[in-house]
Formats: C-alpha cells, sequence, structure tokens
C-alpha cells in the first residue's frame, strides 16, 4: 500500500489536494497539525477484505497525535497476541487504515465504525478468537458524534492549543459553507443569465449599487414571469425591492426596550462610539438616566475614551473605563443596578476581540452580554464579514446601519445584511444624537430607491452641463 504525504494551509486546502492527486476514491488514514500546517497521509489502494493482520506492521503504519504530541505507533505485540494499550487522553490508537469520515477536527483521529464489518471476521481467524481485536471498542458501535464530541472537548481542555485550533477549523468550516453557497448561486445565475429578462432585472438591481455576488444571490429567488407580467416599470421596481426584502430581516421590537447587556463591535470608523451615545440617549428619555450606563475599553485610539466621555457629561450619564477583561468585569460589577449597559468597544483588535471573549462568559446578575454589528453604508464591501467572522465566538444578536446620509447608495449596507442574515435592529442617518429610528424593511427600501433616483438625476444634470460646455 502506498501512502502518499500531503502538507496544506487548513483541512479545505488538504483535501483538494488529496482529492486532486489521488482521486474521489482516496482514503484518509490520518491528519495531524504540524506548526502551521495541516499534515494528511491518505492512499487509493486500500482494501479493507484483503487486510493481513499477521504482516500489519510491516505495512505502513499510521501515525496518530493530537495537535502535535508524540505520535504512537502500534507494535506487533499488540495486534497479534496481547491486549491493545488503553490510549491516552489527548490521542486515539487505531491498528486499522481509517476512511475519509473519520477525519477529525484540528488533527484529532476519533476511531470510526469504517472497520466494524472487518472486524467480527478478524476475531475469527486463528490465534485472535477469545482476544481483544485491536481498534475495535465499544466506542465504535455509537453514533460518531457522541464520540467525537466528547473527545474533542477534553484535548481542547488538556492542552494548550485545543481550542484555539478548534476556533480556527470552526472559522474554516464557516468560509467554506460562505463560499459553497456563493458558487451554487453563479452557477443557478448563469444558467439563468441567457434570458434576457434576468439580465434586465440584474441591471435594476445594479443601479441600487448591489454588487454581483448579491445579484446572484438575489437571482436565486427571482420569478421572471412575475417580472414579464408588470405592465409598468413601477411595477417592475416593486417587485424588485419585494425581491430584496425577501432577504432581509428586522427584529420584531425595539431590541433595547427590554434593556440587557450589548456590546457595539464592529471596525474602526464606522460609528461604533457614536451609535452608544445615540442609544443610550434614546433608552434615557424613555426610562430616565439613572437606568443606563455607559463602558469604554477604547484604550488606545485618539481621543477613543475622551469622545464617550464628552458625550456622557453632555448626557449625563456615568462613563466606566476598561482597559483589560478584569477591569471590565468590575465595571459590570459597578453598574450591575442599571437596566442598560452599553459597551464600546476599539475596533477588531486581538486585545479588543479577547475582551469580548472574555466578556460573553461572565454572568451579569443572570444574563449574558449580547453583541450589536455596526454596518455603516460607506465601509468597503466585505469590511463587516470580517468582522462577523473574528467574533465568531459570540455571534451578533442584531446588527444597526449607520451613515445612510453620506452614502451614494446602499449597496454595501444591503450587501452585508443579506448575506449575514443578521436582524436590522436601527438606522442612523446622521450625527445627531436623535438620528437614529427602529429599522423598518419598506422605510428602508425606498431610501435605498430615492438615493438611486437622486444620483441618476445627478448624473443626468453633470452629462448636460459637459455637453452645453462642449
Amino acid at each position: 500500500m502506498e501512502i502518499k504525504r500531503f502538507l496544506a494551509d487548513n483541512v479545505r486546502e488538504g483535501m483538494l489536494s488529496v482529492r486532486s492527486v489521488l482521486g474521489a476514491d482516496a482514503v484518509i488514514l490520518s491528519n495531524r497539525r504540524i506548526g502551521d500546517k495541516i499534515e494528511i497521509l491518505a492512499t487509493n489502494e486500500f482494501e479493507a477484505e484483503s487486510l493481513d493482520v499477521s504482516t500489519a506492521v510491516k505495512k505502513s503504519q499510521v501515525e496518530v497525535t493530537a495537535f502535535g504530541a508524540p505520535a504512537a505507533s502500534v507494535g506487533r505485540a499488540q495486534i497479534v497476541g496481547e491486549q491493545p494499550a488503553i490510549p491516552t487522553p489527548t490521542e486515539t490508537v487505531s491498528s486499522l487504515p481509517m476512511t475519509a469520515p473519520t477525519m477529525a477536527t484540528g488533527g484529532v483521529e476519533v476511531a470510526s465504525t469504517a472497520a466494524g464489518p472487518n472486524a467480527s471476521k478478524l476475531a475469527q481467524e486463528p490465534g485472535l478468537r477469545g482476544q481483544a481485536v485491536p481498534g475495535h471498542t465499544t466506542e465504535m458501535n455509537t453514533p460518531r458524534q457522541t464520540v467525537a464530541v466528547p473527545q474533542l472537548r477534553q484535548v481542547a481542555t488538556l492542552h494548550p492549543m485545543g481550542a484555539a485550533a478548534l476556533s480556527d477549523l470552526q472559522n474554516e468550516l464557516v468560509g467554506l459553507k460562505s463560499l459553497l453557497v456563493d458558487e451554487l448561486a453563479k452557477l443557478k445565475a448563469r444558467a439563468l443569465d441567457s434570458d434576457d429578462v434576468i439580465q434586465q432585472a440584474r441591471i435594476r438591481l445594479s443601479d441600487l449599487g448591489l454588487q454581483p455576488a448579491s445579484l446572484d444571490q438575489l437571482m436565486m429567488h427571482f420569478d421572471a414571469n412575475q417580472f414579464i407580467a408588470c405592465e409598468t416599470v413601477c411595477d417592475e421596481w416593486q417587485q424588485l425591492l419585494k425581491l430584496i426584502g425577501t432577504q432581509l430581516q428586522v427584529t420584531d421590537e425595539s431590541l433595547l426596550d427590554a434593556g440587557g447587556v450589548f456590546s457595539v463591535i464592529g471596525s474602526t470608523g464606522v460609528g461604533k462610539t457614536t451609535t452608544v451615545a445615540k442609544l443610550a440617549a434614546r433608552y434615557a428619555l424613555k426610562n430616565g438616566r439613572d437606568s443606563v450606563a455607559l463602558i469604554t475599553t477604547d484604550a488606545f485610539k485618539m481621543g477613543g475614551q475622551d469622545q464617550l466621555m464628552t458625550l456622557g457629561k453632555l448626557l449625563d450619564l456615568p462613563v466606566q473605563v476598561a482597559v483589560d477583561a478584569n477591569q471590565l468585569t468590575e465595571a459590570l460589577q459597578q453598574v450591575a443596578d442599571k437596566s442598560l449597559v452599553l459597551i464600546d468597544s476599539a475596533g477588531m483588535s486581538e486585545r479588543d476581540i479577547e475582551i469580548n471573549r472574555r466578556l460573553s462568559e461572565i454572568d451579569i446578575g443572570g444574563r449574558r452580554a449580547q453583541n450589536l454589528l455596526i454596518v455603516s453604508s460607506t465601509s468597503q464591501l466585505g469590511l463587516a464579514d470580517e468582522v462577523v467572522k473574528q467574533y465568531a465566538h459570540a455571534p451578533a444578536a442584531a446588527a444597526i446601519l449607520t451613515k445612510i446620509d453620506e452614502a451614494l447608495n446602499m449597496g454595501s449596507g444591503l450587501a452585508t445584511l443579506m448575506k449575514t442574515q443578521l436582524p436590522l435592529a436601527y438606522v442612523c442617518h446622521g450625527q445627531g444624537i436623535s438620528d437614529i429610528k427602529t429599522a423598518k424593511i419598506s422605510s428602508l427600501l425606498s431610501e435605498a430607491f430615492a438615493m438611486m433616483k437622486a444620483s441618476q438625476h445627478t448624473s443626468a444634470n453633470l452629462k448636460e452641463g459637459e455637453q452645453r460646455h462642449a
């Protein structure tokens, strides 16, 4: 049996390399993390029925390791006559090759039921009758999920790199899922692009500022026959805006009315601090100033703390400063009697992400903090997606769309909301404290359409002026 070794940056790239070299019938023997790489051992010549136990040691042995721990090898005495050794909590040893479904997160091998049909045959061989078959345990008769999940959690607890490796793999799986959805949307869109009606609808939607990826997502749900049946251009636009509305969500009621602890997250410059002040003023107006408290973790950005401190003085609201997780815990204890606590973060630095991770684990009077994603209408497309990925440890409860008054169109904001599928809670349309309102899909789409018409009118006037001067 010829075994090939593959090195890749992540599991997805490794699996693609195995498939391209060995084909779809390749058998994964083991996988483990070596430094910042993933090592995969695979073959395409494995035949379980022809496996000879007596010569198993002479064949290529499979290294099984967990997050860089020394590999455990299977001795001949274990296979032929002795009771197999009990594996340590950080590794699982199997004398039989494993098929592709046995590959586990972060390089941890989990015993598969693939050897089950052959285990009974091996047990009947001379010299093995009445003895335990290596690699065949009672765990193999239970569903793989019930075996794999406890072992992964145990590895994450015992090994210092376990939690980080599992988090990295979760992020890779999220990215892979998003990639598959996008590719399926593109394939379906290409099949429909031959229809002039589809092309016309895509052009109309692109005028709103939507990019090809968002158009592909919308075209998967587009009803060409209904579009053709429209009698006027106005009716066509109503159908297209309704199509966008089916891909958007809003919170059922004002998210902050019930109080709680909320941390605003987002990239630098999207308006987090200003939004915190707007939310605090809105809540204080309904429930009184004594019911609101503000906390800032922005310790490094120039003027970051001063901005929220100034806003706190103007609104007559207490402001606490926390530069690390311990100070954040103390600050939360001091404002535990407040109905609403708003936490302003600096951005996407490692320190801010670590503080937010700690925040998500703190129990504050029987309640947990929730993240609110701030999405700017003027931000680069895809920037908010990166924020969602970095804060995957505590998914955002809702989104807030800011700086609508500064954007040329709503394409970036709409695209982010459609891709993340986060419910929209509030919309901000100015720098004033009162320039915030509860989100409504109909109002949002009407504003997007109005911005498009205004942009077209401006472009037409510029062209007319250029022609006159010419």
